[in-house]
């Protein structure tokens, strides 16, 4: 009998009266679903466009088709998905294949890819039942404010990781490209890159920001989320096409040796060699594949933005937008793995001396610099939108005017430039601090959280612990989670054990 997805256990409120009862004081308890809830009201963006639009009529909103794509359609709703999920985390996929061997890493990456899929088919179905298009609300409202702090503090740790990592990677390809590579051969003008290097950090960062605050702002709204996706997919499937191109070049030309040996199939360089080093480092590679699948928090949004919410659209869009990430996922790591004799621990992080770009491609070192920033640019008001779900949940829609939003985009920018800013002009204080390595340790058990946890126990509520999938989804929750404490332990242990061995000649 197949599963028809209803709700047994758990009565749940109208999310759109929902807010107009939380605003009144009225009580929000024992309402069930009416049958003419329209499944494509979006409990938390569409409703406050008119106000958030910067001029432009609510009427415009999903409506509009930028490319011949409109933001309703099951296409567009597959386009952002993929993008909320594609990030610079794909790009040291192919790391962890040279450090954990192929054999290995392959079947790591594909428990994790099974797995995630699984949960978010969970959640998938919880979101078409419940027509909770909002992960904040509906974690607030099934499971109660204790879950939602959890949620919104996991939540900013990977939103901050994530933004702090393609921040520094706008940073460091466009000073390479501005700031003059000569100085450094010339003893006398030490001086003088100090200074120009500051002058740069300040003027970039005020212009960033500057922009940032904009596209959050404007820009970002789900109506007009599929143009930046369109922008950000053809920037990552430009960078793939031409990473292949080059990882075969340099195959058939034979500069690159045969990375397909007996060594490079099991850890081949796991030191030292041991039981508990291998837990570990599976532990690692479970987490960090985690990370790179992250796209819980945005899904059900991107689902409410659809003309058509039922179980057949979603789990169309679901299979399609997941193959995708899969293939794009698959295809990074073979051929970054194979593109050069030493896999850096991130593929795309190319400068001038690299030897990546030798050999006739030289030419597209600083164009491609130019993809990659535009890459990276465009994510950063996609991954926003998950702080915007938070903080409007804990506020309230209603009481949330365009100033109080300015201000609190602005704060969330300011943390994540300052925080850049300050590891490029103080890049020693940072070594010895290792706040951006703590911040990564933690984000594995949080991602866990948003991956597994709270899809399940949502997925629970409404349809009974005894349910065959909630139970499956029990056991994948335990598994990660146990993953996710191994490896924060360990890469805590390892930043102190650092710190303490370099104090240690002292």
């Amino acid at each position: 009998m197949s599963d028809s997805h209803q709700i047994e256990q758990f009565n749940i409120e109208n999310p759109n009266r929902l807010y107009s009862k939380r605003e009144s004081g009225m009580s929000t308890s024992s309402d069930i679903i009416e049958d003419e809830v329209d499944s494509n009201d979006n409990i938390i963006f569409e409703s406050e466009a008119a106000s958030l639009d910067l001029g432009l009529k609510s009427k415009y909103g999903v409506k509009r088709a930028y490319c011949g794509i409109r933001g309703d359609s099951e296409i567009s709703c597959i386009l952002n998905i993929v993008v909320s999920a594609i990030g610079g985390g794909c790009f040291s996929l192919p790391y962890l294949m040279y450090e954990g061997g192929i054999v290995v890493s392959l079947i790591i990456f594909l428990f994790v890819t099974v797995c995630v899929a699984y949960t978010i088919d969970l959640l998938r179905s919880f979101v078409v039942d419940t027509k909770y298009f909002s992960f904040a609300l509906m974690t607030e409202t099934i499971l109660g404010p204790v879950w939602l702090k959890v949620y919104a503090v996991s939540s900013f740790v990977i939103y901050v990781s994530m933004e702090v990592s393609y921040l520094t990677s706008i940073y460091f390809y466009i000073s390479s490209i501005i700031l003059p590579q000569n100085q450094k051969n010339q003893e006398s003008s030490e001086n003088q890159e100090d200074s120009g290097t500051l002058l740069f950090g300040i003027i970039y960062f005020i212009i960033t920001m500057i922009i940032e605050v904009f596209i959050c702002l404007y820009i970002s709204k789900i109506a007009k989320m599929h143009l930046l996706s369109i922008i950000s997919i053809s920037c990552f499937f430009l960078l793939l096409f031409t990473l292949i191109i080059i990882s075969l070049v340099a195959n058939i030309k034979g500069d690159v040796g045969s990375k397909f040996t007996y060594k490079n199939l099991f850890f081949p360089d796991l030191q030292p060699d041991t039981v508990t080093n291998k837990i570990l480092s599976i532990s690692s590679f479970l987490t960090e594949y985690v990370y790179s699948y992250l796209y819980q928090s945005t899904f059900p949004t991107i689902l409410g933005n659809m003309k058509n919410v039922t179980q057949s659209t979603t789990q169309k869009v679901h299979l399609i937008s997941f193959g995708i990430i899969f293939g794009a996922y698959l295809i990074t790591t073979i051929f970054g793995f194979i593109m050069s004799d030493n896999v850096p621990t991130e593929i795309f992080k190319y400068d001038d001396n690299s030897n990546y770009f030798k050999g006739g491609w030289e030419y597209l070192i600083i164009p491609y610099k130019i993809v990659l920033c535009a890459f990276y640019l465009t994510l950063i008001p996609l991954r926003f939108i998950v702080l915007r779900d938070n903080y409007i949940t804990l506020i309230g829609e209603k009481k949330m005017t365009f100033f109080k939003e300015l201000l609190i985009i602005s704060i969330f920018i300011f943390i994540c430039n300052i925080f850049v800013f300050g590891v490029q002009l103080f890049d020693g204080i940072n070594k010895n601090l290792n706040i951006k390595s703590l911040i990564q340790a933690f984000g594995g058990i949080f991602g866990v959280i948003i991956s597994f946890v709270l899809p399940v126990i949502n997925y629970k509520s409404v349809n009974g612990i005894k349910k065959i999938k909630s139970i499956i989804g029990y056991i994948i929750s335990g598994i990660f989670g146990i993953a996710a404490l191994l490896s924060t332990a360990n890469s805590i242990y390892q930043i102190i054990f650092k710190e303490n061995k370099k104090e240690a000649p002292q």
